[in-house]
């Protein structure tokens, strides 16, 4: 059976929400995260034993409504060999999964008043990183991305991409249209008279953010466009189920949350820059 546990490529701590966490990277790329120390990671003492089935800091009864499957899948942890060690942890992916836990179990009003300090560190996390973002962390603070390991920024990139293209399906939700419509000031268009200018917006916005465009850049060579201008695929067939679409679909949600509250394309532009830690032109309103 030992043979068939993983060997990490690297370890060491990083600095999460404060608190430093042991983590590894596999050496097939999978950033993982101490066991120990999700509690601290999460804002809270270690204490009481889970009422459930699930480790304690997600332990609580009342949140084991919101627990997805493939969060449940991922509770069970992984087991890899640290140098001659054998370690446990969790996919770091997993971090992202329970702050949507506590979120959504806010917004249906069930959290105890001593849950909602880590209801507050877990918003707090969200808007810092997506799934992707977890991992990108990680491997930056590891050294993994870059020099240590050749193969590694490919490897990130590549993750994204699914080797077989998945049957067409609809991630484009129509509120993304409805809003770039009312920013743009257009009557509502479908997707048979939608301008050009649309296509380089989600360009923009919705693509070029991963990985500083070398993502794009990957779907680019790997769905070219024809004589006519047009694709094979939409770029989002080619996104892998693991990383590009739940990293795709966040984003894509993030930009409708930045539309919604734009008047107009300026101040969209504005509030996306803020989002996403960029120099913005403040006005007259900014506090």
């Amino acid at each position: 059976m030992e043979k068939n546990i993983p060997k990490a490529w690297g370890s060491g701590p990083i600095t999460l929400n404060g608190v430093e966490i042991h983590c590894a990277v596999l050496e097939d790329g999978t950033p993982i995260l101490n066991k120990g120390r999700m509690m601290k990671a999460l804002g809270r003492a270690w204490r009481g034993k889970s009422r459930s089935d699930k480790p304690t800091f997600i332990g609580a009864i009342n949140l084991q409504p919101f627990i997805r499957p493939e969060l449940g899948e991922l509770l069970k942890g992984v087991k890899f060999f640290d140098g001659g060690r054998l370690a446990t942890g969790y996919d770091a992916k997993i971090l992202p999964m329970i702050c949507r836990v506590y979120r959504d179990a806010e917004r249906a009003d069930v959290l105890t008043p001593n849950q909602l300090p880590t209801a507050r560190v877990c918003e707090t996390m969200a808007d810092a990183f997506s799934a992707v973002g977890i991992t990108a962390l990680i491997y930056e603070q590891l050294g993994y991305e870059k020099f240590k390991h050749p193969e590694a920024f490919k490897m990130l990139i590549e993750s994204y991409l699914e080797a077989e293209v998945r049957k067409w399906m609809k991630e484009f939700p129509d509120e993304l249209f409805y809003q770039m419509d009312r920013i743009y000031g257009n009557q509502p268009t479908t997707s048979r008279n939608r301008p050009q200018y649309y296509a380089k917006f989600i360009r923009k916005y919705i693509y070029e953010p991963f990985e500083k465009g070398e993502v794009l850049k990957l779907l680019d060579a790997r769905n070219p466009q024809n004589e006519k201008g047009t694709r094979k695929y939409r770029h989002h067939s080619l996104t892998s189920e693991k990383v590009g679409l739940p990293a795709l679909r966040s984003q894509i949600w993030q930009v409708i949350a930045t539309l919604k509250i734009s008047a107009n394309k300026t101040k969209y532009e504005n509030n996306y820059a803020r989002m996403m830690g960029q120099a913005y032109q403040a006005d007259l309103w900014d506090s």
